[in-house]
């Protein structure tokens, strides 16, 4: 039957309702799928709030105009001076008649309109060329010879013992069995890398050291200082410095005293691995002549490069032209091994030499838990709670400081299991790269003390609390180690740089181990002999199979639910896990 009526109603079937909802659903959808490919191209773009500017009722609203205008002409302003700057340098007219020039450029067209062709103006002048000034005549090279054979040998023929030992922890560089092997001769403590403790650690350690020996402080020139790993070249050529090595001055006259008349004086440098020998030699000469640590001339190499062998070479005083002194570069000492020793104390003797000399990459230890164990035992523990913002820990406790340490990194795998080797591997590389400063005091000695000579030098260093504000620093007290009362190896023949890479096998075998990498260097000698198997330990890939906590034990399987049809019953019946029967 037709429709009589007119349909009224405006409202819709549910069928329409619901084909609405689904479209509105749909292009929902869409515009969220949309957003998340932006976020994964990295096309998007967060809208910058609008500046709401200064309120019109605010009382100091004019001066604060005003400021900001004055600071937007002196912007200006310094933009001009630097462009004057630079047109001065290209040009070689002064930075007055440049700015004269660009004030020309600017009004050259005010008031006028642009007809396509600008205005001709003379060019800027040319200045005159100047003549090339012939160099200045190089000074002639320092020949560097081979130097002794072995210790002994370099003991015999020296007259004077320069030992370097590095002032975070001069102690643990000093060596009983050498100076008393060195019995007669004279002998000079040069403390080494002062700018890297506080003043106050400096003054007590030359206070102390200069009750038994000669002592003096030495930093080496900015050129041969250690650069940071990984750093970004410099985008301008930087002179560094050769001659600005502090208490290079004071060692010339301490030499020249002990010089004997008619006779070239002979001074042998001796030291652990790291302490920096050969840098002190080549911030003597102010040359660039034997080879030094560098983290970052490492990374194209075979491994860490070490002194080998023995140098010499002759430097004039500079004070006495036609006096030589002829000095003795040598490798880092090595001790005897002793017998009959605790698991422990031999732990304990390998960790100390690894730490002292930081040769490699300690941080790619195949167990560097027992490294990061003996700097806990002697580091202050408000100091490591502070340097790397951790909760407190128990004093000594090594275990709650690298769970501390692995949370604050976020180093936590499966099941909640904190990585303790992977924080353990944080501090060694934060230790290898000098980024963990530390600093001990002698014993017995205050907190504070001064020192009356070299005052100087002790001005320009760093007090305790400007370290402590420094971002890239971790400053970290210690407690001293001890001397050295292990013997030497003085009649081992020390082997040329050439046969290193041919003899590495042969060195693991005789008991001393070197870590090795692919981002590191040495300053100055390979002398892994000490007490344990070995003063350095060979490295592993992050693939290599680590000690890492016990795990917990799975969660109970959950039982599985089917719906299977029981044989022998012609309905459907649930059932747990295997066949049930009923």
């Amino acid at each position: 039957m037709p429709r009589i009526r007119k349909k009224t109603s405006k409202r819709g079937t549910t069928h329409q309702r619901e084909k609405l909802k689904h479209k509105i659903s749909q292009g929902r959808k869409k515009a969220k799928k949309q957003v998340r490919k932006a976020q994964v191209a990295g096309t998007t773009h967060k809208k910058s709030k609008k500046d709401p500017g200064i309120p019109n009722n605010f009382p100091y609203k004019d001066q604060i105009l005003a400021e900001v205008a004055e600071s937007r002409r002196q912007a200006a302003d310094e933009k001009q001076q630097r462009k004057a700057e630079k047109r001065a340098a290209l040009t070689g007219l002064d930075v007055e008649d440049s700015q004269k020039n660009i004030n020309i450029d600017e009004n050259q067209n005010d008031g006028q309109g642009f007809d396509g062709i600008m205005s001709i103006r003379p060019a800027p002048p040319v200045p005159p060329t100047k003549k090339p000034v012939e160099p200045s005549t190089p000074e002639p090279a320092i020949p560097i010879t081979q130097g002794p054979a072995s210790l002994r040998e370099v003991l015999q023929k020296a007259d004077v013992l320069l030992h370097v030992v590095d002032a975070r922890d001069p102690a643990a560089g000093l060596s009983e069995a050498l100076f008393k092997e060195a019995t007669g001769k004279d002998i000079i403590l040069l403390v080494n890398k002062i700018d890297c403790v506080p003043r106050e650690s400096l003054a007590s350690w030359l206070s102390y050291l200069r009750l038994t020996y000669t002592t003096l402080p030495f930093r080496v020139a900015e050129a041969f200082l250690p650069s940071k790993p990984n750093s970004p070249p410099a985008s301008k050529k930087i002179i560094v410095k050769l001659d600005d090595a502090l208490g290079s001055d004071a060692v010339w006259q301490q030499l020249s005293k002990a010089k004997k008349s008619g006779e070239e004086l002979v001074v042998a440098l001796t030291g652990v691995t790291n302490s920096g020998k050969s840098a002190v030699i080549n911030s003597l000469a102010r040359a660039d002549l034997l080879p030094i640590y560098n983290l970052n001339s490492t990374i194209s190499t075979k491994g860490p490069h070490t002194t080998t062998s023995a140098s010499e070479l002759v430097l004039e005083f500079p004070d006495k032209k036609g006096v030589n002194v002829r000095l003795i570069d040598t490798p880092g000492l090595e001790y005897v091994r002793a017998e009959d020793v605790e698991e422990q104390e031999k732990e304990m003797a390998r960790a100390r030499d690894i730490l002292l000399r930081s040769r490699g990459r300690i941080d790619r230890l195949k167990d560097p838990l027992f490294a990061v164990e003996h700097i806990v035992s002697r580091a202050d523990t408000q100091d490591l709670m502070l340097a790397y913002s951790l909760p407190a820990f128990s004093k000594g406790d090594p275990t709650s400081f690298l769970a501390g340490m692995a949370r604050a990194s976020g180093l936590i795998k499966k099941r909640g299991v904190l990585d303790h080797a992977g924080a353990a591997r944080i501090v060694l590389r934060d230790w290898s790269i000098g980024k963990f400063a530390r600093y001990t005091m002698p014993p017995g000695s205050p907190t504070t003390s001064s020192s009356t000579n070299n005052e100087g030098i002790l001005a320009m260093l760093k007090s305790r609390k400007e370290l402590r504000k420094a971002e890239d620093v971790k400053l970290v007290r210690l407690q001293p180690g001890e001397a050295e009362k292990r013997d030497v190896l003085l009649d081992d023949v020390w082997v040329i740089d050439e046969e290193v890479g041919e003899n590495e096998d042969d060195d693991e075998d005789a008991g001393n181990e070197e870590v090795t990498g692919d981002e590191d260097g040495d300053e100055d000698g390979a002398d892994q002999g000490s007490d344990s198997e070995s003063s350095e330990e060979e490295i592993v890939d992050d693939e290599d199979e680590e000690e890492v906590p016990e795990l917990l034990p799975p969660p109970k399987r959950k039982r599985t639910v089917s719906f299977a049809v029981v044989p022998g019953k012609g309905k459907r019946q649930r059932r747990f896990g295997k066949n049930v029967t009923q």
